[in-house]
């Protein structure tokens, strides 16, 4: 008996799932454990986390579209679009960063429009797609990151690099859940082959 080829999918996007999550638990932790980074600091972390988010974003249109069971419709090129979007808002945020104002100028900017994006995504595939709910999770702590930014730009590096931290450990954790959940449902489609 032959798996279902509509399970592949699972097995696609594990990968970027777990990518996407490992990057955001390892900048959630740096800024719960260091307790005074320099602007520098902030810029560059601030900076490599949108770089890796958008990579692992990038990885996961490669797999949608290699997979022909996948079908979002119009929205099927939206994940590769904000991931575009935070490669650049990472380099921006790397290379201009000087101080908090233009920090929130380009992070929170990207992150503001990325996460609007993959909010919307996720709100209309909810129900109908593995990562559904998750996109809806990580669009919405990134919007509220981008408005935290902002309210928060008077409060200096540390209050900066804790916005993006908190919304980091909240897409971390519930994208390591996905992933794992992922890959068990990969082993049990593959399961009648004697595969898994």
């Amino acid at each position: 008996m032959q798996p279902d080829p509509s399970t592949s999918i699972h097995r696609d996007l594990f990968a970027p799932t777990l990518v996407r999550a490992l990057a955001a638990l390892v900048l959630g932790a740096v800024t719960i454990f260091w307790q005074e980074p320099g602007m520098s600091a902030v810029a560059w972390g601030t900076g490599l986390y949108l770089a890796a988010t958008g990579a692992a974003s990038v990885l996961l249109q490669l797999r949608l579209n290699g997979n022909d069971a996948v079908d979002l419709g119009p929205g099927r090129q939206v994940p590769q679009s904000y991931g575009v979007l935070y490669l650049v808002g990472g380099v921006l945020t790397v290379l201009g960063a000087e101080d908090p104002a233009s920090l929130v100028l380009y992070a929170g900017s990207i992150m503001g429009l990325a996460g609007l994006t993959e909010l919307a995504l996720g709100l209309k595939h909810r129900t109908d797609f593995p990562l559904g709910r998750d996109w809806t999770i990580a669009g919405l702590a990134t919007v509220l990151a981008a408005t935290g930014l902002v309210l928060v730009v008077d409060l200096g590096p540390k209050a900066l690099f804790g916005v993006v931290g908190g919304s980091a450990i909240v897409i971390g954790v519930t994208h390591l859940l996905a992933a794992l959940t992922l890959r068990h449902e990969d082993r049990r489609g593959r399961a009648p082959t004697g595969t898994a």
